[in-house]
């Protein structure tokens, strides 16, 4: 790690001689990856999410920006990983109703619920569907309950207040994953000393801020809608952007089977200061708010 700066006034340029770095604590180089549960994008990031590591997911509306990130997240933790997600109006029934479904819809793979129905309250009215997602839903918290952790985050909160929380995970766990849900809704006022920024300048520093974060000692996610990832990028180890495409024709015309209710996504590595750009063939099961890779 980089010897800590003094931060009592401004600093010339230093020579690589009086810079002490230990490249082998670098980006977690020491400290084991933490999986992403898809075998393609971990090989992408050096074996998976690592400190000093910022990935960023765009997509249009209603690609499954949130669905994605939360199951980055919900794997990370299973790992053993201490794992802040946080969203600006977060509701914490949605998201555990999505949890829930995953976990239903794995165990359960003729289950007539989506985490819609789940969240509503409507599938636990149907005796049938009742033990099941009450069976899902202690599993799940079982399995995440004491590394997942959800904070509902204020609109313009000021991101570096999010190192306040990621400290208290640090005294838990030395791996550590925080997850920003939709960056357009956060400020980095700190960074400037105030909060007169224009659209475009505020969503640099928020981005330029997530990665100081991850530089501390943590990996960050981030999503944003694609057309405002251009603004971000520049500042974060990994672009990544969700894409719809339609479905796929195999020989004769015939298409390709998918599970019911899935649909064909891509994952477009946009920009990888760690390696290759390619892109990831994904299938979205939106009812039980699941990602897999699928065959290209």
């Amino acid at each position: 790690m980089a010897t800590k700066r003094s931060k009592t006034g401004p600093e010339g340029p230093r020579s690589l001689a009086s810079i002490q770095v230990d490249v082998t604590g670098r980006l977690g180089a020491v400290a084991p990856a933490t999986t992403t549960g898809l075998p393609s994008l971990d090989a992408l990031l050096g074996g998976g999410l690592r400190s000093g590591t910022h990935l960023l997911v765009s997509g249009a509306p209603g690609t499954g920006k949130t669905a994605f990130v939360l199951m980055l997240a919900y794997m990370a933790a299973r790992a053993r990983a201490s794992v802040l997600f946080t969203s600006v109006g977060l509701d914490e029934t949605e998201i555990v109703a999505r949890l829930t479904a995953r976990a239903l819809h794995r165990e359960y793979q003729n289950a007539a619920a989506t985490y819609g129905t789940i969240w509503s309250g409507l599938s636990m009215q149907d005796p049938a569907l009742r033990g099941p997602i009450s069976s899902c839903l202690a599993t799940m918290t079982k399995k995440v309950g004491e590394n997942l952790y959800l904070h509902s985050a204020e609109p313009m909160q000021d991101v570096a207040s999010l190192a306040d929380h990621a400290a208290f995970l640090w005294a838990r766990n030395e791996r550590v994953l925080v997850v920003v849900d939709g960056a357009e809704a956060y400020s980095a006022t700190a960074s400037t000393g105030g909060s007169a920024q224009s659209y475009d300048g505020r969503l640099s520093l928020v981005a330029y801020e997530l990665s100081r974060l991850a530089s501390q000692g943590c990996a960050v996610i981030t999503t944003c809608h694609s057309g405002t990832a251009p603004l971000l990028s520049p500042a974060v180890t990994v672009a990544a952007e969700l894409r719809a495409v339609r479905e796929q024709v195999g020989k004769g015309g015939s298409k390709k089977k998918l599970p019911l209710e899935a649909r064909p996504m891509d994952l477009a590595i946009q920009k990888n200061r760690l390696g290759p750009t390619p892109t990831i063939p994904l299938v979205f099961m939106a009812a039980a708010s699941v990602f897999e890779e699928r065959a290209p």
